[in-house]
Parts: structure tokens; sequence; C-alpha cells
């Protein structure tokens, strides 16, 4: 009985060895919904994969107000996803195995989900924390988090006036979270925003009166290219994986919509942060650049 006792602590010690023994950084993603990943989705995976770093998402909302667009949804899954009262009781279970179908593509280890309403679509950030969100609860389990992983990076969207209202919830939370901790213990946040080549450089500087979101500088300091080429004659690119990532997510007729779209992964470095953290982002965004896979001759 000893013996196998022994064995089974001897596994468990091993397996929890496995399970933190990541070469690259560590990363936290804050999203409100269970497909905001996307907007990353390339920066994550290399991370993961070919920087052998850990990625874990928190994900605020179960994300049951993406019924309208789930028409297609229904037969795959076999429910009347579309109708409000089914799509809210089947979609929070649905969209986070979707969300872990997609995390297993891009390397994601942890998830931690708060399970937060998601009402409605709006621009108003200030809408989901004062009705829907119990926020008091988020806060606190985030801060648990961050104060028990030693996370190097944390990456939100951009809260930006045009983006969703619960995506700048969500940024405004995780600055908020990360400002009440001491200086030399926090991660380094940055936000994010996905982009075209072709398209004006976006700029921004801050959300309205938030100063939290203040910004270093007006155009992002890092970004992937999703369009970077490799393999046999440079016929593949990234967008692959975000292809792939956004295929996992069935339930989201409008998600499903974006497939090749966007050719940028940019991130915008907060003011709040310490000032080690630029080279901190410069030195993880130039490792990014590297593509590790070699050219073969047939």
């Amino acid at each position: 009985m000893r013996f196998f006792l022994f064995l089974f602590l001897l596994f468990s010690c091993e397996l929890a060895i496995a399970q933190t023994n990541f070469k690259g950084p560590r990363v936290l993603v804050v999203i409100a919904h269970p497909d905001d990943e996307t907007t990353i989705s390339v920066t994550l995976y290399k991370i993961a994969n070919e920087q052998h770093g850990q990625v874990d998402l928190f994900v605020i909302t179960n994300g049951e107000a993406g019924y309208k667009y789930a028409t297609l949804a229904e037969n795959y899954y076999g429910s009347a996803l579309t109708d409000e009262k089914t799509g809210r009781q089947s979609l929070p279970r649905i969209r986070k195995q979707e969300l872990m179908k997609a995390g297993h593509i891009l390397g994601v280890s942890n998830y931690y989900f708060a399970d937060q309403g998601d009402t409605k679509y709006t621009l108003n950030e200030k809408q989901p924390m004062d009705s829907c969100w119990k926020v008091a609860a988020v806060r606190k389990k985030l801060r648990k988090i961050l104060t028990t992983q030693q996370y190097d990076f944390v990456f939100c969207m951009l809260p930006e006036p045009q983006t969703h209202g619960q995506h700048k919830a969500a940024a405004l939370l995780a600055l908020d979270v990360l400002r009440d901790l001491p200086l030399t213990e926090r991660p380094v946040i940055l936000g994010a925003l996905l982009t075209n080549k072709t398209a004006p450089q976006f700029k921004f500087t801050q959300l309205g009166d938030y100063a939290q979101t203040q910004v270093l500088t007006d155009t992002a300091s890092f970004g992937i290219d999703r369009t970077e080429s490799f393999s046999y004659h440079n016929r593949v690119n990234y967008k692959v994986i975000a292809n792939w990532d956004i295929a996992e997510h069935k339930s989201q007729g409008v998600t499903q919509m974006t497939m090749n779209e966007g050719d940028l992964e940019q991130f915008w470095f907060f003011k709040q942060n310490a000032p080690a953290g630029l080279e901190k982002c410069r030195k993880l965004f130039n490792e990014l650049k590297r593509t590790p896979y070699l050219s073969k001759t047939y």
C-alpha cells in the first residue's frame, strides 16, 4: 500500500513540475467574451508554442448574448440557439467548450471563468459594470490570480471608443486591479487591437476621462504581423492559426465572418506600467518576430 502511495505522490509531483515548467513568458489575457482571444490569437500561439511560455485566459462573461447570430450553429448543435431563452440557457456551456477547443490550438494552459452576465451589445462601458456584473467579485478573483501567479504580462483589448462596452469594461477592471498592486509586483499590461496594413494608422491616447487608460504613445508600440510567410515557397502565413481559432467558435456567426481579416496584432503600452516594462516588452516582441520554421526543399 505504501509503495502505491509513494508512486501516486511521485507522479503528482512530476505532474505539478511539468505543468509549471515554462521556459518563456507567462501571460494572463483578460477578456469579456469567450471569443475575444481571436484578436491576438497569433501572438498567443507564438508565446505558447514557439517561446514555450504560459498563456492563461480570464473570461468575465458567459457570452450568452451571442444567440442572435447562431443560425447555422442550431443545426450543428441540435438546439434552437437563436431563441433567446434557449440560447441564453445553452450558450454559456457551449461557448466555454468552444473556447477550450480554440485554446487547445493556441496552447492555453488555464481558464478562469468569472461567469458574469452578458446582457446585450453596447458601447457604454458603464452598463455592464453598473447593471449586470458583480464587479467586486470579479476584482477579487482577478486580484487573487494576479497575486498568486507570477505573470510577466497581462493583455487586454484596447479600450478605444468604438469597441464593445464590455471590452472597455474588462480593460478598465484589469487596469484598476493592477494599479492597486505594488509597482514592483505588477505584470506589464498592454492593450491590443487588430488592424489592417492598408488602413490608416490607428491612433489612441486614452478613453474619455479614465486616466488609467492613458498610453505612452498614440500609435502602437509593439506588434505581430499575421502575414509573415514561411513553409514551402513561403506559401503559408500565420493567418492559418487565426482562422483555426475562429473556426472553433461555431456558435458565433459574426465571428466566423472575420476569417482572414486583420493583418497586424498591435499593442499599446499603458503609462501606469513601471518604466522598466518597456525593455521587457521590446525583448518579448523581438523574440516573437522570429519564425522558427526552417525552409525545406523537395
